[in-house]
């Protein structure tokens, strides 16, 4: 397993750039919400089960911002129920801010540290060939895959950062990919950030294994739902996303799932420790925006263990067909 961290210089700096994120993407989610009720309108929702293992056994976790945040009781996958109906989930990604471009522009340095990583990990089974990179925003990951050589293609549905994307020397669609021309094979596909905005994960690697060509792999970077910042800082965690993040994974949810979809893990890991995150918790103090100096005065956490324990804010997952 590779263990090599990311690190992050200055996570206050970090985070003060993506609250314009947090704050944009709030506003357009309001939109959206019944705020007589503080949930989100009843004609958007629908009841489900357990998107991994299919169990109706579940217990509610917390409620946040008009979204309700469940654990299945077999697998312990996290995930929202209710959640959107596919044609309204559909409209809120074409329609929403273009929020993540603008995020790899400022945070240029984070992304590039980020996006390397997860190249290193596909180059140690695959040099070169065709990419697609589903649900690409502005196309920025997809640039670094070109400089390294790889052919590259896209897929964003959001209207505005399609528009970004499509301005770059790759091939750029703004469909789905059940919809993109069936000779379409490629030698990768890679996910960030996205795989948990999918609700039915079955369907997706099914679709996405008819695409590859033979010995393909598939990347996925995923929010971590057994991160230790997401068990510490529960509903103040950023992993937790009404709305958007349909399907919260870990390790074991994700084997669970790979097992039955007839796929193998080739390489995972664990990035990003959050430790400044959760001492300014600790501390009492505002876990993104707080005073990471104060926080040091805590010092039980270890890089080291949670990183072992893949216990990081982010989990980084190649897999092969089997």
């Amino acid at each position: 397993m590779n263990k090599k961290k990311i690190k992050i210089s200055d996570p206050k700096s970090l985070h003060k750039k993506r609250q314009f994120l947090y704050d944009t993407t709030l506003n357009y989610r309001n939109s959206f919400l019944d705020k007589q009720k503080n949930q989100y309108k009843s004609k958007y929702l629908e009841k489900r089960n357990c998107p991994v293992c299919n169990s109706s056994k579940k217990k509610n976790i917390f409620f946040k911002e008009g979204s309700k945040f469940v654990s299945c009781k077999v697998c312990k996958m996290v995930y929202l129920d209710p959640v959107f109906k596919d044609k309204y989930l559909f409209k809120y990604y074409s329609n929403s801010p273009d929020v993540q471009a603008n995020a790899h522009v400022k945070e240029k340095k984070f992304y590039n540290s980020i996006y390397n990583s997860g190249i290193d990990i596909i180059n140690k089974k695959k040099k070169i060939g065709k990419l697609m990179d589903l649900g690409c925003s502005g196309g920025f990951f997809l640039d670094i895959a070109k400089k390294k050589g790889w052919e590259t293609f896209g897929i964003e549905i959001n209207k505005k950062e399609f528009n970004i994307a499509k301005k770059k020397n790759h091939k750029i669609w703004n469909i789905e990919l059940s919809k993109i021309n069936k000779k379409e094979k490629f030698d990768v596909i890679t996910l960030w950030d996205v795989f948990e905005h999918i609700k039915d994960p079955h369907a997706i690697l099914k679709e996405m294994k008819k695409r590859l060509n033979k010995k393909g792999l598939i990347f996925l970077q995923v929010p971590n739902s057994h991160s230790i910042a997401a068990q510490i800082l529960r509903e103040k965690c950023n992993v937790f996303d009404p709305i958007e993040h349909v399907n919260l994974y870990n390790v074991n949810s994700l084997k669970k799932l790979f097992s039955l979809t007839n796929f193998k893990v080739v390489n995972i890991k664990s990035i990003i420790d959050e430790i400044s995150v959760v001492k300014n918790f600790l501390n009492y103090d505002d876990p993104y925006l707080g005073n990471f100096e104060n926080s040091k005065k805590i010092n039980f956490l270890d890089k080291k263990v949670i990183h072992d324990n893949f216990q990081g804010y982010k989990l980084q997952i190649l897999i092969s067909p089997k």
